[in-house]
């Protein structure tokens, strides 16, 4: 089977829109004709050169769609059926898989290095050369064949290029409040970040009653956008230090950083309070360290921790998200950014690496 795809061949390259081949369902595969990909911070690492990656690959995680075909032994989906795609499937084997947290899998996380899926399959591939999935998906593509644990049933009322938010920026966001951090109704939050999934750790924290939540980030209509979406204040990095002593002079419940770079998680690790606890939500490039004051555990009693894809099953986590947008308690529209074509992808790629205050969209 062919289908048009975005290729990954390097940092420093632009992506090239061609044709591709796929495997032919399995039995337990499904075939979907791809709605809309978000531009993920995972995809932008590989673009930049900060995480090292076999090419040449498709990337793309982040997305929705409707399933075109069934493999024999699918019974959950039918063909017409719009999903949301999960880049993590369970391989039912490991002791996080066993616990509920299918985003922790060893095998999941050795297959993304590797490129390709968990069973070591790629599924695609260019003139008989190897084309590996990013994410262990791959999703910037016109028709996508993956396996049914991971084609999330979506219904017919979410728009697909809103939808796509959820495959990623919102699980991670929302989840990172709910299903790891368990925060508490009265609380106080700092998110450091104020992009896609910054913005959804914002409304994560409203949906659990947060009573102030401080949102920080350089670019003013993402600071904008925060103050929309319910933040109590919304501050350039540089503003934060005069916003907390006015409003939080003892520091805030819980610090959130949905950026993960060294600066980032030292800041909301700072203006965490006394016995409150810090989330690393974002994802670090590779090598990336920082320096730590043990005094901040002992003496202070702090907590640090970091949560991946927000620390639940996405099978269990999605419909909750949903009637939350069902309930019009949790926004998907507002935080669409500009949208975009497949043989438009590059400038997807460099409207999201300019700080689009929107999630970039690409719809195949």
């Amino acid at each position: 089977m062919k289908t048009r795809a975005a290729v990954f061949h390097g940092a420093g390259r632009p992506l090239e829109v061609c044709e591709i081949e796929l495997e032919e369902p399995r039995d337990d595969e499904v075939v979907v004709r791809m709605g809309a990909v978000g531009v993920c911070g995972t995809d932008l690492h590989s673009i930049r050169g900060e995480w090292q990656r076999p090419t040449p690959m498709v990337l793309g995680h982040e997305g929705a769609g409707t399933v075109e075909a069934i493999g024999n032994s699918v019974s959950s989906l039918r063909p017409g059926d719009r999903v949301v795609l999960s880049w993590a499937p369970s391989c039912g084997k490991c002791a996080d898989c066993a616990r509920g947290r299918p985003a922790a899998c060893v095998p999941l996380h050795r297959a993304i290095a590797a490129g390709t899926l968990v069973d070591g399959r790629t599924g695609m591939s260019q003139n008989g050369e190897t084309v590996h999935r990013g994410t262990a998906t791959g999703a910037l593509v016109e028709r996508l064949v993956v396996a049914e644990r991971v084609a999330l049933p979506l219904g017919d009322d979410v728009p697909l290029e809103e939808a796509a938010l959820l495959g990623c920026a919102a699980l991670t966001g929302v989840g990172a409040v709910l299903f790891a951090a368990h925060l508490e109704a009265g609380a106080s939050a700092v998110i450091v970040g104020a992009g896609g999934v910054g913005q959804f750790v914002l409304q994560g924290t409203k949906l659990a009653g947060a009573k102030t939540v401080v949102s920080v980030d350089p670019v003013a209509g993402r600071r904008e956008q925060a103050l929309e979406l319910g933040a109590t204040a919304a501050v350039a990095p540089d503003e934060l230090k005069q916003t907390m002593r006015r409003l939080l002079p003892e520091g805030v419940d819980y610090g959130f950083d949905a950026v993960g770079n060294p600066e980032t998680t030292e800041l909301a690790l700072r203006w965490t309070r006394s016995g409150g606890t810090c989330v690393v939500v974002g994802l670090p490039a590779a090598g990336a360290r920082f320096d730590l004051d043990p005094g901040e555990f002992n003496r202070r009693e702090k907590w640090l921790t970091g949560t991946m894809y927000g620390s639940e099953d996405p099978a269990v986590a999605l419909p909750i998200l949903l009637e939350h947008v069902r309930a019009e308690r949790l926004q998907l529209r507002p935080l669409l950014g500009p949208t975009f074509g497949l043989d438009d992808v590059n400038d997807a790629i460099e409207a999201s690496l300019a700080g689009s205050a929107g999630r970039v969209v690409v719809q195949p």
